[in-house]
């Protein structure tokens, strides 16, 4: 059987409020059945200073009448009953114990009491100077139950019963109250579906935990439906692109079967061979895009990034223009060669590929952050194009017009490498041309 939250919380509730409340109960009636006791005792007390007084230095009848008490004896020291009342003439002595003192008295608690089967009895017992040798004064009153009285009891279980049961509603009432956004957010969130990711919970009114959780939930939809837009747009990007080389090579073979004899092979063997190192380049770009979405834990070590790139440098063949080189040894960071290596070689070839007159390419220490800036002086990015270039298949007119076989994989690559290492890509501002800056967080 399965328990709700709020049926469990009323039960949990009403159980500590039930253990609370008998604990009071019976401090209550504990303390009730003191002073019952107190009350008992001093009227017992005084039942036998009334029999010292009336006998002292007298001789008693046998049959005496003590008020307010059940039951009294005037006992001689050898335990021979002298005098009793009613109810318990003819028993034996109600009590053994004697005042160690006298004129002393003491009580005691008995359930033997002779005259008084199955009852506990508060006795006392009081030296009494009575004519020819002292007698003892034994005095009895029933022990008073440990609830006081049946009217006290049947209070507090009034009160226990009517009070649990508040409780109780009060709890099941409030804790479905206070669910009501829970079970609305639940609500919303099954309508969310694969391709219906547009739905958001309520925000409650009121700025408490669950005000925080519908925040959350709802920052989380946004991510997760930017995500899947951007995996959807990607999708169909790749698919544009792969289907393009490849539809235009199967066009040029189904041409150059129609006539085999008009047709320069080398040349179409040339052009095909180019439109499938594209549709290589495209996969294996998706497949290391793919990778680094998947969060795929790299192999990171400790790296002097300066001799990092030098050691680039020297394996890159000559390229349109020259490669010049300002590079600070001692810049730590903790990263990935291999994925380092190809982000630089990506900012080289795009830099090379818009450059002028040439590339620069400096590694410095800059406010904790090892810095690798790679700079052409080509005719630069516009500012509302910066954060464009870095989308998957976004590619400019001037680079389309560069580089006719790019897949436009290149730059959001390289940002998606940075971010794994836990820094950033960005362009800044040089004036004129172009100034890619990476930044990674250093290490001692």
């Amino acid at each position: 059987m399965e328990w709700s939250i709020r049926a469990r919380m009323m039960l949990l509730t009403t159980l500590v409020t039930l253990v609370l409340s008998v604990i009071v109960a019976w401090l209550v009636l504990d303390h009730r059945h003191r002073d019952e006791t107190d009350l008992r005792l001093q009227i017992v007390y005084g039942a036998n200073l009334e029999m010292v007084h009336r006998f002292a230095h007298r001789a008693p009848p046998p049959i005496i009448d003590v008020e307010g008490v059940a039951a009294a004896q005037l006992v001689h020291p050898d335990g021979r009953v002298v005098s009793a009342t009613e109810r318990v003439r003819g028993q034996p002595r109600m009590a053994t114990f004697v005042p160690s003192h006298r004129p002393m008295a003491m009580d005691r608690r008995r359930c033997d009491v002779p005259g008084f089967p199955g009852r506990c009895m508060i006795v006392v017992a009081m030296w009494v100077p009575a004519a020819g040798a002292d007698l003892i004064a034994y005095s009895v009153l029933p022990d008073p139950p440990w609830y006081g009285n049946e009217a006290l009891l049947a209070q507090l279980v009034a009160a226990l019963t009517i009070g649990l049961a508040v409780m109780a509603l009060g709890t099941y009432y409030l804790i479905g109250r206070s669910l009501r956004p829970v079970k609305a957010m639940t609500a919303e969130l099954a309508e969310i579906t694969e391709t219906d990711l547009a739905h958001r919970v309520p925000v409650p009114a009121h700025h408490d935990e669950l005000r925080y959780l519908a925040t959350i939930v709802n920052r989380t939809l946004e991510l997760l439906e930017a995500a899947v837009h951007r995996e959807r747009r990607f999708t169909t990007d790749a698919s544009h692109d792969l289907r393009t080389p490849i539809t235009g090579a199967r066009l040029r073979l189904e041409e150059a079967l129609m006539n085999p004899d008009a047709v320069d092979w080398p040349n179409m063997a040339k052009d095909l061979l180019g439109d499938v190192e594209r549709q290589q380049a495209i996969a294996e770009d998706i497949l290391i895009l793919a990778r680094l979405d998947a969060d795929r834990p790299a192999q990171h070590e400790r790296t002097d990034l300066a001799e990092l790139v030098r050691a680039e440098l020297r394996r890159r063949a000559p390229g349109r223009v020259p490669i010049r080189s300002d590079l600070r040894p001692g810049v730590f960071v903790t990263c990935d060669p291999l994925l380092i290596s190809r982000l630089l070689t990506n900012l080289l070839n795009n830099a090379q590929r818009h450059a002028a007159t040439g590339v620069t390419v400096a590694v410095r220490a800059e406010d904790g952050t090892g810095v690798l800036v790679v700079f052409d002086d080509g005719a630069g990015i516009a500012p509302e194009h910066r954060e464009l270039v870095f989308e998957r298949f976004a590619r400019l007119p001037e680079s389309r017009a560069l580089d006719p076989k790019g897949t436009g994989l290149g730059l959001p690559i390289c940002r998606e490498i940075a971010q794994v290492h836990r820094g950033t890509l960005i362009i800044e501002d040089p004036g004129q041309g172009t100034c890619l800056v990476l930044r990674l967080p250093l290490v001692d």
